[in-house]
């Protein structure tokens, strides 16, 4: 995750109103056939709500309407062929039904997930944890017949993981968090920390003053208003809306982050925009090309079918990474899957012949996969 727009001035910032949105169901992450797209179960508020040819409330953008269902399920399809070692990893972390994917991961109680303060440094153990599974899934697979319950990290661990991610890479917010995992167990603990002891655990991850500094903000909020010890539990049944403007009264939490708490930790059906999303968006032409981040979000978190905004976003975000937010081969893929009958067949395939040409891009994914599973991560 890269920073959220704005200074850092502040420690807490005023509560804005924030469009509303009632949907309180989990993402889903099942692909409809292209007969069933009409079918894709939608949160009020999203595209389903709007009437077929008109302009939907509450984007920035109301008359825009790109991307439709069909260029979204053509997108995530498409990218899910392209990248399939990484999504095969992230549908298998996500099987259990938990929320481990994310930021957030590391638990307070398996110091085994703590991790050397240099990302490059040998890992401890055989089956160490690396940044990418962290945020992405266990390194062993579960025991035969274990029954055990999946693993839900908490909104605070989430939100905190969140905002060390910021003006950093996923991979080396993950360690910074691992750290200050290992170096204060529990959220009372950082609060009662010096601050430059817990400054020293993030260090890797940049900024550090700033980030411990709201941290540290947001306990102290928390703790004033609902007593020791720092917690943030009551969010998880909280309607979406009421999430946004609990979590954006805090300073350096801006659309993204609270979206990425709402999706990766709550499950929700919600669509975080970051700069390889933003970035590919604007190139497809789903976005005008004025829009910022925030104003990207606004609008595809309206347009993106709620069952298909968890892996569109992931799938977009290590794209972007893979590319270099490059979208060519993928408006290829999009306009070849939705071309109809008596269509230029040529095109109709074009995207796939590139996807498989030895040597071509799809063995790039796959190399980007192996090369860096250790280190990087999406979202």
């Amino acid at each position: 995750m890269k920073d959220e727009p704005g200074a850092w001035a502040e420690v807490v910032k005023p509560e804005a109103a924030t469009p509303s949105r009632s949907s309180s169901r989990r993402a889903s992450v099942a692909t409809p056939s292209s007969d069933a797209l009409a079918l894709v179960p939608t949160a009020p508020g999203s595209l389903a709500a709007a009437a077929p040819g008109g302009s939907l409330p509450g984007s920035p953008y109301p008359d825009m309407l790109r991307p439709t269902p069909e260029e979204c399920w053509a997108a995530r399809d498409a990218l899910a062929q392209l990248h399939s070692a990484f999504f095969q990893h992230k549908e298998a972390a996500q099987e259990d039904g938990g929320n481990r994917l994310g930021p957030g991961n590391a638990s307070p109680d398996d110091r085994s997930l703590a991790l050397p303060a240099d990302a490059d440094a040998p890992a401890p153990a055989a089956l160490a944890p690396t940044p990418y599974t962290i945020l992405h899934g266990a390194t062993a697979p579960a025991t035969p017949g274990s029954a055990a319950a999946p693993a839900r990290k908490s909104v605070l661990d989430s939100l905190v993981g969140a905002i060390l991610s910021q003006n950093t890479t996923d991979a080396t917010s993950a360690v910074a968090f691992a750290n200050l995992k290992r170096a204060f167990p529990t959220w009372s603990s950082v609060r009662a920390a010096d601050p430059r002891k817990v400054e020293a655990a993030v260090k890797c991850g940049g900024l550090a003053e700033i980030k411990v500094a709201r941290i540290r903000a947001i306990l102290d909020t928390l703790v004033a208003e609902r007593g020791e010890p720092p917690c943030a539990e009551y969010l998880r049944d909280a309607p979406d809306e009421e999430v946004k403007r609990q979590l954006t009264r805090f300073k350096g939490v801006g659309p993204k982050t609270v979206s990425c708490v709402l999706m990766f930790c709550l499950l929700r059906p919600d669509f975080p925009v970051d700069t390889h999303v933003w970035k590919i968006a604007m190139s497809l032409g789903w976005i005008p090309k004025s829009a910022t981040r925030d104003q990207a979000y606004e609008h595809l978190n309206r347009r993106v079918p709620d069952g298909c905004k968890f892996d569109l976003h992931v799938l977009l975000v290590e794209h972007g990474k893979v590319y270099k937010n490059s979208a060519g081969w993928l408006k290829s893929a999009i306009r070849g899957q939705l071309l109809t009958e008596g269509g230029d067949e040529r095109e109709r395939i074009a995207w796939i012949e590139e996807m498989e040409k030895p040597g071509g891009i799809k063995e790039e994914a796959e190399e980007h996969f192996r090369l860096k599973s250790g280190k990087s991560v999406c979202g």
